[in-house]
C-alpha cells in the first residue's frame, strides 16, 4: 500500500539569537497509511507539534520533504497550498484560538464551501449537516465560540475541518484542553468520523492512555528524534527506549 503521508528527513531550525540556531526537529522520516491513525507521543519540547505545524504546511521546513498522496508539498504556496488543504486539515489544542471570534462559528465552518462556489443557502445546509454528524445542534451555527463550551468549541472546529472532505487530519493536542469525560466523546466521534470517511489521522498527544486507545501506531520523540516507534500496545506494554520507559512509568504514575 502507498502511503498517504510520507515525510524524509525533516528538520526544523528557529534562530533564538542572532547567532544561535535551535534544531527543534532533527531528520525524522516516517510515513502514515491510508485510514490509519499515527500517534506521536514526547514530553514537552519534544518537537512533536513543530512536526504536526510543518506536515500542515504553518511552518517552512529548514530540509526534508513532505509527500501527500506522493506529491512533493515540501514548499506549497498560494494556489498549490489551497489544494493541498483540500485532502489535509488541522485541529488545534485551543479551538476557540482558531475560530474568528467576530463570526459565528457557522460563517467560519462555512467559508471553504463558500470559498468553493457553493451558494450560501447550501453552504449553510451543509454547516447544519457537518454540525449534527459532530454531536451539535443546527443552532449551533448562530453562535459565537464564546457562547458555547470548549467541548462544543472543539466539534464545531472538527465539522469544520471535514466540510471538506480531507484524506488527512492531523490532531494537535485536540483533547488536552477538555476533562476526561469530553476527550472520551471527542475521540469516540473521531473514531466514528473515521469509520464514515475513511479518513487517516496523525495525533498528537502526551496522553499514553489515549494514544493507546486511539492509534494503531506510534512514534516517541525526544529532543527533536524519533527514539522508539511500533504498534501503540508493543511500544506501551513493552518499551525499549530509556525516554518511552520514562514516559510510562510517569503515566503509571499519575494513574495509580
Amino acid at each position: 500500500m502507498k502511503p498517504l503521508l510520507e515525510v524524509n528527513n525533516l528538520t526544523k531550525t528557529f534562530r533564538e539569537r542572532e547567532s544561535d540556531i535551535f534544531t527543534a526537529v532533527d531528520q525524522i522520516s516516517f510515513r502514515l497509511y491510508p485510514h490509519e491513525t499515527l500517534g506521536i507521543v514526547g514530553e514537552s519540547g519534544s518537537g512533536k507539534s513543530t512536526v504536526a505545524r510543518a506536515v500542515a504546511r504553518l511552518i517552512p521546513v529548514s530540509f526534508g520533504e513532505i509527500f501527500l498522496e506522493g506529491e512533493d508539498i515540501t514548499r506549497a504556496k498560494g494556489r498549490h497550498l489551497r489544494r493541498v488543504y483540500q485532502k489535509m486539515q488541522m485541529v488545534f489544542q485551543s479551538p476557540a484560538d482558531s475560530f474568528d471570534p467576530r463570526r459565528t462559528l457557522g460563517y467560519s465552518i462555512g467559508e471553504s464551501l463558500r470559498n468553493s462556489g457553493m451558494s450560501k443557502k447550501e453552504a449553510g445546509e451543509q454547516v447544519r449537516r457537518l454540525l449534527h454528524q459532530c454531536g451539535l445542534s443546527g443552532a449551533t451555527a448562530d453562535r459565537y465560540p464564546h457562547e458555547v463550551s470548549g467541548g462544543q468549541c472543539q466539534r464545531a472546529a472538527i465539522a469544520r475541518a471535514l466540510a471538506i472532505r480531507p484524506k488527512l487530519l492531523i490532531c494537535d493536542e485536540a483533547t488536552s484542553a477538555l476533562d476526561m469525560t469530553v476527550q472520551k466523546q471527542i475521540l469516540e466521534l473521531l473514531r466514528d468520523l473515521k469509520g464514515k470517511y475513511g479518513m487517516a489521522y496523525l495525533f498528537i498527544c502526551h496522553d499514553l492512555a489515549l494514544v493507546q486507545e486511539f492509534c494503531d501506531r506510534v512514534l516517541v520523540m525526544h529532543g527533536g528524534a524519533i527514539v522508539e516507534e511500533g504498534t501503540a500496545n508493543e511500544v506501551i506494554k513493552n518499551p525499549k527506549a530509556s525516554e518511552t520507559k520514562r514516559l510510562v512509568e510517569a503515566a503509571s504514575y499519575f494513574t495509580n
